[in-house]
């Protein structure tokens, strides 16, 4: 079993507030660390709603359900039963101390229209990605990257900070790249790395996921369409989302692709990149983007069936977009009061993802390329000479250069992510 960066961040939660709730999509590795967490002694029972009879009962009597629960309890899958929520409130409420409840959830349950209660100041949110790079790699801790980022104000500092980092880390050369890219963070595919067995369990994952988990959030009547928008969402990840394109292309009216793209994010299997606003003078798109959660799926549904298949193939970068975005937001996680987004002009030129602190911005590049030149740095020198202020930019490269280019640009292995 890999350790999880993120478990000390639940356990701390558990500590602090009545209830947390971890929420990802299914197989990512909440019921593995929820009883983890039982086994340690921080919650003294594990029910979950995937079974037929505890659903039953939790739906049919929720104030039952919960008064027959034992001091401390986690509840999986609770977006199966999301009156349980009240009932969870009033127990909450009558004595209110931390570490009462764990509930996880393969939707984000707190989105769902007909739930009303929010447990607003009673629960934290804790989103669980796949695993990182680094968790399969057995590093003790994530990458300190995004600290270092708004910490260090000297280019040169940073530069320095960033080769002690990775002299420490571990290896990962473009195979390793290619791979990580091909089989995702699902951590019952990435730790396998077969091929074989990725195709079978991603069709067998989306099959399942179509045919129930749609179902019972939406109940939708016909599957097809909405496993068709899927498929065409997935081969525009990391490009600009246009809802009516998607909804033709897959036989939908808008306004039902928009709400399918909406069931895409809640179960987690899509999401979106907002554009970067600012106070400039040139116009800036606000079209977000759209990327596939996992770059496995991504691939799966793209039709590489193996990862020397990346190599060469149209989707390639979009693919290592894909990728890069889902480690950097295992280390959003892990690293509060970042904003995010991403910048691109009508003329087209684009910087991948922005992140905010304060008034500190980093634009970051990901590049396939083994070198960089200024050519590569055109975008992020557009967008600081757009925003103005204190704009900086990385470009993270498949190469194993790390240089600056002035105060404000540098290049990084990609290995700085792990």
């Amino acid at each position: 079993m890999i350790r999880r960066h993120i478990l000390a961040l639940v356990r701390r939660s558990l500590a602090e507030f009545p209830a947390v709730l971890l929420i990802g999509a299914r197989q990512v590795g909440k019921s593995t660390m929820a009883r983890q967490l039982v086994r340690e002694k921080l919650l003294e029972r594990y029910v979950t709603l995937d079974d037929l009879a505890t659903l039953e009962a939790s739906r049919s009597d929720p104030e039952g359900f919960i008064a027959g629960l034992p001091g401390s309890a986690v509840i999986d899958e609770v977006q199966r039963a999301p009156d349980l929520l009240r009932a969870v409130k009033r127990t909450i409420d009558a004595k209110r101390r931390p570490g009462r409840f764990l509930l996880t959830g393969s939707a984000n349950v707190l989105a769902r229209p007909e739930v009303t209660e929010s447990l607003a100041g009673r629960m934290d949110v804790v989103r669980l990605e796949g695993s990182s790079v680094a968790e399969r790699l057995g590093r003790p801790a994530p990458s300190a990257l995004l600290g270092d980022l708004f910490r260090i104000r000297s280019a040169g500092d940073l530069v320095r900070r960033l080769e002690t980092s990775i002299s420490h880390g571990p290896s990962f050369e473009r195979r390793a790249l290619r791979d990580a890219v091909f089989f995702g963070g699902f951590p019952t595919v990435s730790l396998r790395r077969d091929p074989r067995f990725a195709r079978r369990w991603f069709s067998a994952y989306l099959t399942t996921y179509i045919e129930r988990d749609a179902r019972d959030l939406a109940r939708i009547q016909d599957p097809v369409p909405f496993g068709k928008l899927l498929r065409l969402a997935a081969l525009q990840t990391g490009g600009l989302l246009n809802v009516k394109n998607l909804g033709s292309e897959s036989g939908l009216d808008q306004r039902t692709a928009g709400r399918y793209l909406g069931l895409l994010e809640t179960s987690f299997q899509v999401n979106r990149l907002l554009p970067w606003f600012a106070h400039t003078r040139k116009r800036l798109v606000k079209t977000p983007k759209i990327y596939v959660d996992d770059s496995g799926i991504a691939c799966h549904l793209a039709g590489i069936d193996t990862p020397a298949r990346l190599e060469g193939h149209p989707m390639n970068g979009a693919l290592l977009e894909t990728w890069a975005w889902a480690e950097l937001r295992k280390l959003l996680a892990l690293t509060p009061g970042i904003q995010t987004g991403f910048y691109r002009s009508h003329q087209g030129r684009e910087v991948d993802f922005v992140l905010a602190r304060g008034k500190s911005l980093w634009g970051i590049e990901v590049k396939l390329a083994a070198s960089v030149t200024r050519r590569d740095l055109r975008g992020l020198v557009e967008m600081q000479e757009a925003l103005g202020g204190d704009v900086r930019g990385l470009v993270l490269h498949a190469g194993d250069a790390l240089v600056a280019f002035s105060k404000t640009l540098i290049a990084a292995p990609i290995r700085c992510l792990l």
